[in-house]
Order: C-alpha cells, then sequence, then structure tokens
C-alpha cells in the first residue's frame, strides 16, 4: 500500500470529509475507506480542540479501515453469501401485504400459485379446531417482511388436534408441493439443495417433553414414517432444560444417527430471529450442514456439518420441506375434554424469507431406493 499524509497537515475541510465517508461506511458496515491524499494547503484553522480529536479519529480508523472485507464481528447481522458452486435458486416465498387480515384459504391460495400449500392445520377438519385462527399474515418491523404466523392451542376451551384427530398430538404445518410440477423444490436422488428461511418462537416458549418439531424433511413416498431430520424443541417432563435438538433419522436402524445437536438454550432462540441455512445432499452416503444464527447481533448458535448420512428413504421420489409447529400431547386423551398434562400452552412461531437452492438437479425424479 502506498504511504499516507500525515494527520497533521490534512486540513479541516479534508478532515470533516473523511469523517462524514467514516460515518456513512465505517460504522455501518465497517467497510474500507477510500482515503485520497491532498496536498497541504492555507485552508481555515478548525477549534483546536475539535480537530485534534478528529486527527485522533482519523489516525485511528484509517488502518482499522484497511482491514480485509472479510472481517466477521459478533455485532454484525450476519451476512449470507449468494450460493456458490453452481447452485441456482429454484423458488422463494415471502408473505404479501393482499393477505393481511386474509384467512386460511386465501393463504393456501397464495402458497400454492408458488409451490408451497398451506393444508395441514386444525381448520382443514370440521372435527377439529375449526373456528379458530391458526394462521396470519402480519407485518414485522425488524426484518421488514410481511410474515406467516403459525398458531397453535392447547387451554381449556380450545384444544387444537392433527388434521381432525383429537388423539395424542397436534399439528399446524405448511410445506412444499409434492407435485410433479413442484420436484424441483424438494429433495430427489443425488440432488444438492440449500434451504434458507427465518423463524421466530416467542418468550416463555414451553416444549412438549415428547416432540415439538419446528422443522421436518420428510419424505412423501417410500419409506416416509419417521422425518429425515427435524429441528426440535424439547424439555424434560418438568419444563426444565428447555432446549433445540437437531435430530437425524436413517433408511433404517443401523444408519439411524438419532440426536446430532443437543442442548442448544432455548433462551437464546427466544423472541429473536433466526437465520437457518441448511445443505443436504441427498444419497444413502450424503452429507447435512446447519447454521443457526441471531439476527439481532449476529451470534452464531450453531454451526455443524455431517458426512456420511443417510439421507434417503427406500422407495422415495422426493424429500419435502416442512415449517411450522408439529408437538405431542405427552399422553393418549381419554376423550374431547381431556388435556394434556405436560405442561404445553397456546403458542405460535413466526415463519419468513423461503429459499430454496439446488444443483446436481434430477431433472426427472423416479422412486429410488
Amino acid at each position: 500500500m502506498g504511504s499516507h499524509v500525515h494527520p497533521a497537515t490534512i486540513p479541516w475541510k479534508i478532515i470533516t470529509n473523511i469523517w462524514a465517508n467514516i460515518k456513512s461506511r465505517f460504522l455501518q458496515k465497517h467497510l474500507p475507506l477510500v482515503i485520497i491524499k491532498y496536498p497541504i494547503n492555507n485552508s481555515k484553522k478548525a477549534p483546536s480542540t475539535m480537530k485534534n480529536l478528529l486527527i485522533f479519529t482519523v489516525t485511528l480508523l484509517i488502518p482499522l479501515c484497511s482491514c480485509s472485507q472479510t472481517e466477521n464481528t459478533d455485532t454484525d447481522e450476519p451476512v449470507i453469501p449468494p450460493p456458490s458452486n453452481n447452485y441456482v435458486l429454484q423458488g422463494s416465498m415471502q408473505g404479501s401485504a393482499e393477505l393481511v387480515e386474509a384467512g386460511y384459504t386465501q393463504i393456501h391460495q397464495y402458497m400454492r400459485k408458488i409451490g408451497w400449500d398451506y393444508s395441514e392445520h386444525p381448520n382443514s377438519s370440521s372435527l377439529d379446531h375449526k373456528d379458530g385462527v391458526h394462521g396470519e399474515v402480519i407485518y414485522d418491523l425488524f426484518i421488514r417482511q410481511y410474515i406467516f404466523k403459525l398458531s397453535i392451542h392447547a387451554n381449556e376451551k380450545a384444544l387444537d388436534g392433527d388434521r381432525g384427530k383429537l388423539i395424542d398430538r397436534q399439528r399446524n404445518e405448511m410445506k412444499t408441493q409434492t407435485t410433479p410440477s413442484w420436484y424441483k423444490l424438494n429433495g430427489n436422488w443425488d440432488e444438492w439443495q440449500q434451504l434458507k428461511w427465518k423463524f421466530k418462537i416467542p418468550k416463555d416458549f414451553r416444549p412438549s417433553g415428547s416432540f415439538t418439531h419446528l422443522h421436518q424433511l420428510k419424505a412423501q413416498e417410500g419409506n416416509n414414517g419417521s422425518p429425515v431430520i427435524t429441528i426440535t424443541a424439547r424439555s424434560n417432563g418438568n419444563g426444565s432444560n428447555r432446549r433445540i435438538q437437531i435430530i437425524h433419522n436413517g433408511d433404517t436402524e443401523e444408519t439411524t444417527k438419532g440426536t446430532i445437536i443437543d442442548n442448544l438454550p432455548l433462551e437464546d432462540f427466544e423472541d429473536e430471529w433466526i437465520q437457518v441455512e441448511t445443505e443436504m445432499h441427498y444419497t444413502h452416503n450424503g452429507s447435512f450442514s446447519i447454521t443457526l444464527s441471531r439476527l439481532s447481533d449476529g451470534k452464531r448458535l450453531v454451526q455443524r456439518s455431517f458426512d456420511d448420512i443417510d439421507l434417503w428413504r427406500k422407495g422415495a421420489i422426493s424429500i419435502r420441506n416442512k415449517f411450522g409447529i408439529y408437538r405431542s400431547f405427552g399422553k393418549t386423551l381419554t376423550d374431547e375434554n381431556d388435556r394434556p398434562t405436560n405442561g404445553i400452552k397456546d403458542e405460535h412461531i413466526l415463519l419468513a424469507d423461503f429459499k430454496v437452492y439446488e444443483k446436481n438437479t434430477n431433472p426427472d425424479p423416479q422412486p429410488h431406493d
């Protein structure tokens, strides 16, 4: 790099220009400054105290600003690099202003046009809590988007079920479609896929001790019982040790790894927008990586990768992506007036900014063992 002008020789006008540059660039995104050398002249003198302060600030910040742009700090919002290595955007979804105060049918119709689906919720059956509000679109000031709010109920007056069945669990989820025209949003054999989205759960979120899935990768066809990957909230029976887990189920018991990430404190996630980035290679000897970053302070809550992991299901065509709240009552209910005793209560999850990328796209997905 070239030599710098000694700060004592920089005229007052130039110093104030540099200070404006610092405020607009360095203090916002820590971008390096471009400092132009000026010849010495006889410009007006500034008040000595202020000028000395600015000279000191410029002297301090010029070398700092010349550092690499790739520097990461704990206070920056995480910078999500554009997909590389031939990844192609297959689809994306955000909420829309037209859906504010709209019903679940309009939300479902909106999603269907762009490859998603909202059909697995309590309003979908007359045998369920059909009159309750479970899906909404609202505006979020922090991420400055229209977002999806999915609510689920467990109280004395209302208990949501699972698509009309009030037995041992309840569900309110959105998902990618599984028709051939939308296979591109799902994981097909030997494809690489990246999923990116944001979620937020409220303070004092109470998970079930059995399971509370917030995200699932689940086969549509073939051996489609257990999800391949879940992001799961869980607690002990008394509500202690509230945590986030990442759980894997292989095609067989021998290829199942179980809980691959555990004991991420739920307090780190509550009332915070979380950016999720996952990458999958859909084979029996595939790979899986996940990064969870908190948007308010840029803190990376987890970043892990796993190789030689079974990410396929015998007989499957596609692995679909599911988002919402799917949780256990912790017992089988005896009748419609029975209630869970595991401490669960009314909850909601906010979801936003979905993006699906692929490479090595399978042009004609078929059932594969």
